[in-house]
């Protein structure tokens, strides 16, 4: 069955709601779901001061249904740590949208704020709108930490600076225009992007790929032209190409283990590079 929340009225600060998730909502009662602790601005307040809620609660995680009806925008960290279940955002979201998620599936009918993702081990994110910065990304001051480890994120709209920064793993799909930074410290997994990106995709990667369809004003000089590619695959879709294949970053690791696919078609300016692969 499904549990409702419905905001009371537009939130003026943000809120710290980590406890909406299928984990926190199953084998409780309304009444216990309405006292769950969240925090406004740095008041202490339940979940019941802020949104009217509804529904029948599951006793299983995995049959638990989450569905928020408007705009969340101000509300972080929303589907934190779930492991299964699911939650339907009709409306926006605030940053850390399923932070250190391990399963199950959110899917947000609006916009995203930073960090969709963070570190997430497993799961489903789909959003049918833009997303800030660090999808999927490592949180900021984890030195040698792991960004996305497993998992898959669908974005419809466009997406921030950094995706991916980090990830281990897993599938990131950015069907409109990416910020700087795509695939930076990767070290594997795949991003696909199927409009533009800013520049300096795949910065410090040691593994992984980046694909990106649309213009990429220039490639970063740790990498080198290695193929020209017919095509591109990312889970069982096949994207026509050609696409420059590029390896590197050379400054990060002399195995230059990652993988740039750029569409040569959309990229005439990089037809300088073919002279470097006639030569070899």
């Amino acid at each position: 069955m499904t549990v409702t929340l419905i905001p009371k009225e537009p939130f003026k600060v943000l809120i710290d709601a980590k406890c909406i998730t299928p984990d926190e909502f199953a084998g409780k009662s309304l009444e216990e779901i309405n006292s769950l602790e969240v925090y406004e601005g740095s008041l202490v307040r339940k979940l019941g001061d802020l949104f009217v809620i509804k529904g029948d609660p599951e006793d299983n995680v995995d049959e638990t249904r989450i569905v928020i009806e408007g705009d969340v925008w101000k509300v972080c960290r929303i589907g934190e740590k779930m492991s299964g279940g699911s939650i339907l955002i009709k409306g926006s979201a605030g940053h850390y949208l399923g932070r250190w998620m391990q399963g199950g599936r959110i899917e947000v009918r609006g916009n995203v704020r930073s960090w969709l993702g963070a570190e997430m081990q497993d799961g489903t994110i789909e959003v049918f709108g833009n997303a800030g910065s660090f999808v999927g990304g490592r949180l900021r001051g984890k030195v040698g930490k792991k960004g996305m480890k497993k998992g898959y994120i669908i974005i419809h709209g466009s997406a921030g600076a950094r995706v991916g920064h980090g990830m281990v793993k897993g599938t990131i799909i950015i069907d409109g225009n990416s910020g700087p930074f795509p695939g930076s410290e990767m070290m594997g997994g795949k991003i696909l992007i199927r409009g533009d990106c800013e520049g300096k995709a795949g910065a410090n990667m040691i593994g992984g790929s980046v694909i990106i369809c649309g213009r990429l004003p220039s490639v970063l000089p740790g990498f080198y032209i290695d193929d020209i590619a017919p095509k591109a695959k990312v889970k069982k879709e096949k994207i026509e190409g050609p696409f420059y294949v590029f390896v590197g970053d050379a400054l990060a690791s002399r195995i230059c283990g990652g993988r740039l696919y750029i569409h040569k078609a959309s990229n005439p300016h990089l037809k300088v590079y073919e002279e470097l692969l006639e030569e070899v």
